[in-house]
């Protein structure tokens, strides 16, 4: 799932910035300062409090520009400094770590979650339970921000992962758009017509990748209700579900549904082969079609962006977006807690999500009965549904700790089924050597 991230000034952003917070000319970074008389956030006899922000980077320009003019007016509002400051996703961890050292880290971030999560264990992060009491948060997006039953992190947006479909394709065989991963099989021995160039599915089983392998497979596992470990990290990895789920998604290499290649696919393998018009389904997230209204109108045209398929026990998806998180030992934390409780006024989230296209889902509740999400010509709304089918985060039903962001980084899940399509080991072997992985890993005999 390439997560596309424009790289706005942030880049090359030097360490010594990170620490110390400055400006420098290299940085997309705002500073603001109220001179509207107002007194009440400007110290007796020094300068005035200042908000530190740092935001990703996002592929759509607009959302930084809008956040970046809203931030300015909260600073003039109460009268404070404020610096916005927009860092490429992939940056943000290091510098975040950079700036905690020198205990000079900035007030707010927004990231995302398994990224904001790293910063749980080292106890950095503010309790802000008080404002996800005060705001109407839909389910899903509360799971992505709950780590051991403490709310850290408070949800800013959805980012959930559906289906591309080669519709063209579909409809010249009369086959319906499928739910399921057994109407996908299906479905895909129909259309695969690889003597032509052209495979059914492309579904990534590289292990260089993000996380685009690993978040399908574990998705598929629990939709045919299987998990890895139980709600007390337990390890349950080794049952009958597993062993099912593996036996039936090898079956698309085994039998030839999905590109040889797509073994080594990293996260940008999936978005090549559709964009290159040589597979017919994958999944992945909205950053295909942006890329496809930008470079491939007409095979936008010919695309469908359905919702993620099931399995036997129904659609169950692991959910992921991006979280606002506080940092306790920053200096303007009462600001930065104001400003995200500000942040969820409905015409401006709205505009938000909007200005987007549909690569956010909302995190509120009564956010789907808009005109945007009713267009019948918005494809990203055929998602907005999969907001219902989060259970929970990246260790469901386990706690949310480090434990299973370790495991989920690893990707012990895509290995074991690696080893199945690759090594062409016996299924049982392989879940029998990936429980032991996990065991170790979660400490349990």
């Amino acid at each position: 799932m390439k997560k596309t991230v424009s790289i706005i000034a942030a880049l090359s952003m030097g360490l010594a910035a990170a620490l110390s917070g400055c400006s420098t000319a290299n940085e997309t970074k705002t500073g603001s300062s109220s001179t509207d008389g107002k007194s009440g956030a400007q110290t007796a006899s020094g300068p005035k409090e200042k908000f530190v922000f740092w935001d990703k980077g996002e592929y759509v320009q607009d959302y930084n520009n809008m956040m970046k003019e809203r931030v300015e007016k909260f600073g003039k509002d109460n009268n404070i400094d404020v610096e916005y400051v927009v860092i490429a996703q992939n940056d943000l961890q290091s510098k975040l770590l950079a700036a905690i050292e020198a205990k000079n880290p900035p007030d707010l971030i927004v990231a995302n979650d398994p990224v904001a999560k790293q910063f749980v264990a080292s106890d950095q992060l503010v309790d802000v339970s008080d404002i996800i009491n005060k705001i109407d948060f839909n389910n899903g997006a509360k799971s992505i921000s709950v780590t051991e039953n403490k709310y850290l992190m408070v949800p800013h947006s959805l980012q959930l992962g559906g289906g591309f479909l080669r519709k063209d394709v579909w409809d010249k065989h009369n086959l319906p758009v499928p739910k399921t991963w057994q109407e996908l099989y299906e479905q895909a021995k129909i259309v695969n017509d690889p003597k032509n160039g052209f495979y059914a599915t492309g579904l990534p089983l590289g292990q260089s990748g993000g996380g685009d392998a690993e978040g399908m497979i574990r998705n598929a596992l629990l939709s045919f209700g299987a998990s890895i470990v139980d709600k007390n990290n337990n390890i349950t990895v080794n049952s009958k579900e597993t062993l099912e789920t593996f036996k039936f998604l090898a079956k698309f290499w085994q039998e030839g549904l999905t590109p040889p290649s797509s073994v080594t696919w990293d996260d940008n393998g999936n978005n090549n082969a559709y964009l290159a018009g040589t597979v017919g389904f994958v999944i992945n997230s909205a950053s295909i079609y942006d890329s496809l209204k930008k470079d491939k109108p007409e095979l936008e045209k010919a695309t469908a962006m359905v919702p993620m398929i099931g399995g036997p026990q129904g659609t169950r998806l692991i959910g992921s977006g991006n979280v606002f998180a506080i940092f306790k030992n920053a200096k303007g934390t009462k600001w930065a807690k104001k400003f995200v409780t500000e942040f969820y006024d409905k015409d401006f989230y709205n505009k938000l999500i909007e200005k987007v296209g549909g690569k956010y889902q909302p995190v509120l509740n009564g956010l789907s009965d808009t005109p945007f999400w009713k267009d019948p010509n918005n494809k990203p709304a055929g998602w907005l549904a999969m907001t219902q089918n989060v259970v929970g985060s990246t260790n469901f039903p386990g706690p949310e700790d480090d434990l299973g962001s370790k495991a989920y980084s690893m990707k012990l899940v895509t290995k074991a089924l690696a080893r199945i399509v690759i090594e062409k080991m016996d299924p049982q072997k392989s879940i029998d050597q990936l429980e032991q992985e996990l065991k170790q890993l979660y400490g349990k005999k």
